[in-house]
C-alpha cells in the first residue's frame, strides 16, 4: 500500500509546537540512573528523574537514525524495509482476552501459537508480531520464552523481541542468535521491539533496561 500523509500542513505544525513545549518546560521522567547521566552528559537539564529536552537537540538525534532499513526475516522472501514511504502491517499488540465464536475469556498460549500460524498465513501481514495476546496460562516468570519460541518455530516473518524487562530482552536475542546467527544478527537487524512510555511521560525502568539491551545489539526498536 502506498504511503498516506493524514494531516494538513496545518495539523502537523500544531503537534510540532505541542512536543517542542511539552519536552521543554515539562519534561519527561526517567526512572534509570544510566538514562539521566547520559542525558546530563549530552547537556540536558535533568532534575532528580525528571528531564527538559532543548528541543532541537532531539531532532538532531532522530537525524542520526537511518531513514530506512532492511529488517531480515528467518525466510529472505519476507524480509522487510522500514522507513522511507514504505508501509508494513504486524498485528495488534497485547491484548489480555481472546473469542472464539460466542466465548470471550482469557488468552492462553495455545491462542498465541493459533494467531502466530495466522499471521504466517495471511498475505497481508508482513510481521508475525510479537504479542498478538497474552499467555495468561504461562508463568510470568518464563512467559517471553514461551512468546518468542512459538514465533520462531511457527513463522518465518520478521518479528518483535520481548522488552518487557532487560533480561527479557538478552532471553530474546539469545534465541534470536540460535535462528539467525550470532554473526548475522550483529551485522544487520534480525528483530524488533516496542519500547513503551507509561503515562504521563515517564520511562521506567524495565523498559529502558531492554532499550539499552537492544541498541547495544544493533536491533530495531521503537519508542
Amino acid at each position: 500500500m502506498p504511503r498516506y500523509d493524514v494531516l494538513s500542513e496545518e495539523a502537523m505544525a500544531l503537534l510540532d509546537a505541542g512536543w517542542r513545549r511539552l519536552v521543554a518546560e515539562v519534561g519527561v521522567e526517567f526512572l534509570h540512573p544510566r538514562a539521566l547521566e547520559l542525558f546530563a552528559a549530552a547537556g540536558q537539564r535533568v532534575d532528580e528523574e525528571r528531564v527538559r529536552f532543548d528541543p532541537d537537540f532531539l531532532v538532531e538525534q532522530a537525524a542520526l537514525a537511518p531513514s530506512s532499513f532492511r529488517l531480515r526475516a528467518r525466510n529472505c522472501r519476507h524480509d522487510i524495509v522500514l522507513g522511507g514511504d514504505h508501509m508494513v502491517f504486524v498485528p495488534v499488540q497485547g491484548p489480555p482476552y481472546v473469542r472464539r465464536g460466542h466465548e470471550r475469556r482469557p488468552s492462553t498460549l495455545t491462542d498465541f501459537e493459533d494467531f502466530c500460524r495466522l499471521a504466517q498465513a495471511v498475505d497481508d501481514l508482513d510481521s508475525a508480531g510479537g504479542l498478538p495476546v497474552e499467555t495468561n496460562d504461562v508463568p510470568v516468570e518464563v512467559r517471553h520464552l514461551e512468546q518468542v519460541r512459538s514465533l520462531l518455530l511457527l513463522t518465518d516473518k520478521p518479528f518483535s523481541g520481548s522488552q518487557i524487562s532487560g533480561p527479557a530482552a538478552v532471553d530474546s536475542l539469545a534465541m534470536g542468535e540460535i535462528v539467525f546467527g550470532a554473526e548475522a544478527i550483529a551485522a544487520a537487524p534480525c528483530m524488533y521491539t516496542n519500547v513503551n512510555a507509561n503515562s504521563p511521560l515517564r520511562w521506567d525502568e524495565r523498559m529502558l533496561d531492554a532499550l539499552f539491551v537492544y541498541a547495544a545489539a544493533g536491533q530495531a526498536a521503537q519508542q
